[in-house]
């Protein structure tokens, strides 16, 4: 293309390293990888830290190449030294992982305060969730989880506004209820469906600010143990529940992330293929790379802490849908002895061991999960998790953990899985 045709174009040939970043970023939306890179290297070689960073998650990610996951990290830490809000995001996202970037909670709250103060979205909406977390008995955080979500919410993070607008709903000032209708109208019109479910139709966009920074207060990672016991349904297979593991807020940011990206779910092949089954009408939206943000890592690793297991051997997380009339016929989360390709292949991870996974929606009726060999069934609860494991004391396939989600009779039930493997699943 002529550069002359094109200002962006024109800019970025002539050294602005702002347009080459800008050009690098448009190309990598258009699955241009090559291209993308080629721009994004000339404007970090003229000190652009943000197109560093986005060199790093190409690396990380492995956009239109194999992942280079010691690139990624030299990569990310560089454009962090010269002040990238994004590489700081992404390197406090990483922490969890506990193996490209060591698990260590001071430093990944240096760093997603870092980004927060950059204006970073994902990070605002991240540190608004941690916040809340303790905010019911720190006022102090209360403040900056809230300041952090408006922040978010003002540069036009859909899911920012919807759990603003989910926030001030609930709220004991009618002047804030007031405002939660057009809130939503705006997370609507950014894309998020849930949230045009909660207004009349022709609710108009709420104007909304930025409120001015403040000096956050520091994350607190460590959520403690359950507020409630776990409740033991059976001995063999172990099946146990705990009510109330997340909370409202928790439950919704999930549901409002993961909602753009549901498609059709699939099942394990005999052959170890991923396909669509009759037997399973939902719809689903695994959290992985890009798709995976701070929020959702530091609840999957609530998850695994509290059955003992590292992330690393964790699969990712996948949020389910069940709308009315559907269902998940009787299966196992076993995957096929022998299978190969996909998820299924068990000769580096090994086999799934423990099944994980939260309710995040109160369903109207139906969509209890059944276990009909051992005489089990559990009602749909928000914020109730439920955990079984897969495997015998031997390592063998447990035949009893065959188990249904039946069907939704009215309502929705959504729920957020994770199956941990024998051995280490990510690499990050």
């Amino acid at each position: 293309m002529d550069p002359g045709a094109n200002p962006l174009l024109q800019r970025a040939a002539s050294g602005d390293s702002a347009a080459q970043y800008q050009l690098g970023m448009l190309h990598a939306s258009q699955a241009q990888y090559a291209q993308s890179r080629e721009w994004l290297a000339r404007a970090s070689a003229q000190g652009h830290a943000d197109a560093a960073a986005w060199l790093g998650l190409h690396a990380l990610y492995g956009y239109g190449a194999t992942p280079d996951f010691p690139a990624a990290l030299r990569e990310l830490e560089a454009a962090e030294a010269h002040g990238s809000a994004e590489a700081a995001y992404r390197l406090a996202l990483l922490g969890w992982g506990d193996r490209l970037v060591a698990r260590d909670p001071q430093r990944m709250a240096q760093r997603l305060v870092a980004a927060a103060r950059g204006d970073h979205a994902a990070a605002l909406r991240g540190l608004a969730l941690v916040h809340a977390r303790s905010g019911p008995a720190d006022p102090e955080r209360a403040r900056a989880g809230e300041s952090c979500l408006r922040r978010a919410a003002a540069l036009g993070d859909a899911a920012a506004l919807h759990l603003l607008a989910a926030r001030f709903a609930r709220h004991r000032d009618p002047r804030r209820r007031a405002e939660a209708p057009g809130l939503y109208a705006a997370a609507a019109n950014r894309g998020l469906a849930r949230a045009a479910t909660r207004i009349a139709p022709g609710t108009r966009e709420l104007p909304f600010r930025a409120p001015p920074p403040v000096e956050w207060p520091p994350p607190l990672f460590d959520a403690g143990p359950p507020a409630q016991a776990a409740q033991r349904h059976c001995e063999r297979p172990l099946i146990e529940t705990v009510d109330g593991f997340f909370g409202d807020e928790e439950c919704e940011y999930l549901v409002a992330l993961a909602e753009p990206f549901q498609q059709r779910s699939v099942t394990v092949s005999e052959e170890g293929r991923l396909q669509p089954h009759p037997n399973r009408s939902s719809s689903d939206a695994p959290l992985f790379g890009p798709r995976e943000d701070f929020g959702a890592r530091w609840l999957q690793a609530r998850m695994l802490d509290w059955l003992h297991a590292p992330l690393a051997q964790g699969e990712h997380l996948v949020v389910l849908r069940y709308r009315p009339g559907e269902e998940y016929r009787p299966h196992v989360d076993w995957l096929p002895p022998g299978a190969r390709g996909n998820v299924a292949d068990a000769s580096q991870p090994g086999q799934r061991v423990h099944t994980v996974f939260a309710y995040l929606d109160e369903v109207g009726a139906g969509g209890e999960t059944d276990f009909p060999r051992v005489r089990v069934r559990v009602s749909p609860r928000r914020g109730r998790i439920v955990h079984f494991t897969n495997l015998l004391a031997d390592g063998t396939p447990d035949e009893d953990t065959l188990h249904a989600g039946l069907p939704v009779r009215a309502g929705e039930k959504w729920l957020a899985t994770i199956w941990t493997r024998q051995r280490p699943y990510r690499e990050y």
